[in-house]
């Protein structure tokens, strides 16, 4: 059987790529400041594809962002589950587009046909087409006992999830579910199946200091007034230590430690510096913050801060000015039970303090999301598990991430205490949110073989 799902898979797998092209083509990017009417063009892509897949009910759920979630079913059995298939359609802006090898917004397949370049090939469009595909597959087995499917393809996770709430709790009936497969995640490396089962949440906030009407010439006027830029990285330079501490007191409330067998998991999985280092593309020279040891730990379970930007006049007009204002914007990741409301209200306290000379500041919160821990004792992990394995012949992995997901705790808690299966297909290197993101398509193929054989395994 398995052999029989493998091979036509491969006869549509040229199909599954030139949809997954189509949606590339679109630049999704859901921050204000870009063009939203891109982002409704590609719920637009992705309705058509319900369509033409044979689902039910397709519709937009629109949140008050205006961003288009889009959703469609297909109930063969009322008396069997019903699994709710999550991607999202939305992408992060290109980056430095000078960078790309390839435009960023046209598909590319290199050389040896192993990699699809593209904005959002990997993060999360793939996961879109691998629910579709493995949807496809799977109505062809004809079985039945076949289980029910749902599908929501969110229109604003790149931008925080910010109406996500709203939408589930307009529509909390219609996506009523016995599971949920989050495909927006990734293997631990190529050819190593892995169901994430933590995340970090988010704090982020935006902040801007301003001390004068006006720049300044930095030689007529420097010395007596303050430099905001200056006093923005002192700031900034004060919220951790030489090790990534955040220094802020309070914060790390409530943090619990992995346990030993957390632990023992991240062991198993062989990470050492030498490969980190490769896949990160650190520099020769630069020295980890952490041990070896600490890696996955530091990566999956401690808080981290990271500034995302940050503005002092430009690179392009640098001159000898003393600025009038200063801009950065930090994220800081959360591990498991720590509440992104509390850290952020600690970060902007925190930094109001240490604001001086009656700087003018204006700081705003973002939407934060919090971390999420899934419990793997139900019976549907040991079933995915088998799936993964058996798809890609490589013992399936139990991992942490390092991101944040917002739409997995409000699942979670939205629809009731089902479980939240994180899959996806990202590995280190395709570079999502970077420059030059890829898909590794024989795991694209394989990662549809699992959802296949898993729905298979829920309907015997």
């Amino acid at each position: 059987m398995i052999n029989e799902i493998r091979n036509s898979i491969e006869h549509s797998f040229h199909r599954y790529i030139e949809e997954l092209s189509q949606l590339v083509s679109i630049p999704s990017i859901s921050f204000d400041n870009f063009d939203q009417e891109q982002v409704l063009k590609s719920a637009h892509e992705v309705k058509n594809l319900f369509i033409k897949a044979g689902l039910q009910q397709v519709q937009f759920l629109t949140p008050k962002s205006g961003r288009p979630s889009v959703y469609g079913e297909y109930i063969n059995n009322p008396h069997q589950p019903t699994l709710l298939l999550y991607a999202h359609h939305d992408v992060q802006p290109p980056m430095r587009e000078s960078l790309w090898n390839t435009p960023p917004f046209k598909a590319y397949l290199n050389q040896d046909k192993t990699r699809l370049y593209g904005r959002g090939c990997a993060d999360d469009k793939a996961g879109i087409i691998m629910h579709l595909a493995a949807f496809k597959e799977f109505q062809k087995l004809s079985l039945p006992h076949s289980i029910n499917f749902k599908f929501i393809i969110e229109g604003e996770e790149e931008s925080g999830s910010g109406g996500f709430k709203e939408l589930l709790e307009n529509h909390k009936d219609l996506l009523k579910a016995n599971g949920v497969i989050i495909a927006d995640l990734g293997n631990f490396s190529k050819g190593v199946p892995s169901i994430t089962t933590t995340l970090r949440g988010m704090s982020a906030i935006n902040i801007e200091l301003k001390a004068l009407k006006a720049p300044l010439h930095s030689g007529s006027w420097s010395g007596p007034l303050p430099d905001v830029g200056e006093i923005l990285c002192k700031i900034i330079g004060g919220l951790t230590d030489d090790n990534g501490n955040i220094l802020i007191e309070g914060f790390t409330k409530g943090l619990i430690p992995p346990t030993e067998k957390d632990l023992e998991s991240y062991k198993s999985l062989n990470m050492t510096e030498d490969t980190f280092r490769k896949e990160s593309g650190m520099l020769d020279g630069v020295k980890l913050k952490c041990k070896e040891e600490d890696i996955l730990t530091t990566l999956w379970r401690k808080p981290s801060l990271t500034v995302t930007a940050m503005e002092v006049g430009s690179k392009k007009n640098g001159g000898n000015v003393l600025q009038d204002t200063a801009f950065a914007r930090l994220g800081i990741r959360l591990p498991p039970q720590m509440d992104a409301t509390y850290c952020t209200q600690l970060l902007i306290s925190h930094i109001q303090s240490k604001i001086p000379y009656g700087v003018k500041a204006n700081i705003v919160a973002e939407d934060g999301a919090n971390p999420f821990v899934t419990d793997t004792s139900h019976p549907y992990f040991e079933k995915m598990e088998k799936a993964m394995t058996e798809a890609y012949e490589n013992k399936a992995k139990i991992i942490g991430c390092g991101a944040s997901i917002p739409g997995a705790e409000l699942f979670y808690k939205i629809l009731g205490e089902i479980p939240i299966l994180m899959t996806g297909l990202e590995d280190p290197e395709c570079n999502a949110h970077g420059e030059n993101e890829s898909l590794y398509l024989p795991d694209f193929k394989k990662g549809i073989l699992a959802e296949v054989l898993f729905f298979r395994e829920l309907s015997l």
